[in-house]
């Protein structure tokens, strides 16, 4: 299992509260904390023209900063060992860079990470580390003390559903948290007869025979937007997260699961867990040897 939690910081309050929430998922996991500043240098000629002076203040700065916020989060968790790195460069490829080279299991972005307008071209922090990182990244928005209660899954007919319901499962019965699914028909045919309700069905009888309470919901077939029917549907059962299974061909705005990440990501009101392959950074192998699986939702490859 991996080690260690990476949080980005930028010493604004949304930052030092992924850091303090970071701590509290670095004791549930038995990890430790790495707080990451990135210093932006867009590019060699602006590194060249830049005053050497100035790159050393700024760097000096940050490390008081980041001592001064390692000593605050010790203070509150001193189980917790937290450590401090600065990098330079382009702060999404710096995160990915980090997280590659420690041994992260998690990334933890503050609400101040979010895209700008879901139309603009997508070269925004959130979005890259998100769909690029092999390891699951949670963007804190509104009142994280509800993360824990209700989980909004959305699903599809894709091959990676089997590894978002396992980790609707895993989070589930680690948080005590009620999993709500959901998806849309996109064609005509009747709800009952469709291959989404019977994978819907099989995943909720699924999660329940586990322990977790469970609660589906699939609309019909309209010109609205799926992730505004995903949102609307989390706003209306009070969800206090939404888990969303990213892909990693996904990155471009014209691809529909690069699209649909994108406005969630950016759109939402509360936390999004985003996972691109549980099996690329848990190992639920020891998980699962426990769990009751009598349609092979879990365990079966996806047809």
């Amino acid at each position: 299992m991996n080690k260690t939690i990476l949080v980005p910081v930028d010493f604004k309050q949304p930052s030092a509260d992924a850091a303090s929430y970071g701590c509290k998922m670095a004791q549930k996991m038995g990890a430790g904390l790495l707080l990451l500043y990135v210093i932006d240098t867009p590019g060699i000629l602006a590194q060249f023209f830049s005053s050497g002076d100035h790159l050393v203040k700024v760097t000096d700065e940050a490390k008081e900063k980041l001592i001064e916020l390692a000593k605050s989060m010790n203070s509150k968790f001193p189980e917790i060992k937290t450590s401090t790195r600065i990098a330079r460069g382009k702060p999404y490829e710096k995160i990915l860079e980090t997280c590659r080279n420690e041994d992260t299991r998690m990334i933890i972005l503050g609400e101040n990470h979010q895209c700008g307008d879901p139309e603009d071209e997508l070269g925004t922090t959130v979005y890259h580390v998100t769909l690029k990182s092999r390891v699951p990244v949670l963007t804190l928005k509104g009142d994280t003390t509800r993360m824990k209660d209700k989980i909004v899954v959305p699903l599809d007919l894709t091959k990676e559903t089997r590894e978002k319901l396992s980790a609707a499962l895993f989070y589930g019965k680690e948080y005590g948290a009620k999993i709500h699914l959901v998806s849309a028909l996109v064609g005509g045919i009747a709800k009952k007869e469709s291959r989404i309700y019977k994978k819907m069905n099989d995943a909720r009888e699924t999660l329940e025979m586990n322990g977790v309470e469970c609660e589906m919901k699939l609309f019909d077939r309209s010109k609205t937007p799926p992730f505004k029917r995903v949102l609307e549907y989390a706003e209306k059962v009070d969800a206090g997260m939404i888990l969303l299974m990213t892909h990693q061909e996904g990155y471009t705005y014209d691809n529909y699961i690069g699209a649909f990440a994108h406005h969630i990501l950016n759109l939402s009101n509360i936390s999004v867990l985003s996972i691109t392959s549980v099996k690329n950074n848990l190992d639920f192998a020891p998980f699962f040897k426990s769990l009751v699986d009598p349609m092979g939702v879990l365990m079966r490859g996806e047809k």
